[in-house]
């Protein structure tokens, strides 16, 4: 699949350091209280692409490079903070 994000991107975007945890929302986007405490602490941001996503497949590798990116540096602690709706988690 030819994509926009993908695993080769999210090296480019966590040298950069511009990760970013890819989400599939609808219309409204949804936003959580505590994803701003979430974004500032592991130094990322969300990013929503609404009803008109990539490839599911191209979401999943992005998505899985950075979450190997964000276990390296803070271990798994993150994952009991992060969005539920994050793809691929």
């Amino acid at each position: 699949t030819d994509c926009d994000v993908n695993k080769s991107i999210a090296e480019k975007d966590i040298k950069r350091k511009n990760p970013r945890l890819l989400l599939v929302g609808s219309i409204a986007p949804i936003i959580y209280s505590k994803q701003k405490v979430f974004e500032r602490k592991f130094h990322i941001k969300y990013y929503d692409y609404g009803d008109t996503p990539p490839a599911m497949e191209c979401i999943l590798q992005y998505n899985k490079r950075i979450f190997e990116y964000l276990d390296s540096k803070y271990g798994k602690s993150w994952r009991q903070e992060v969005r539920q709706d994050v793809i691929g988690l």
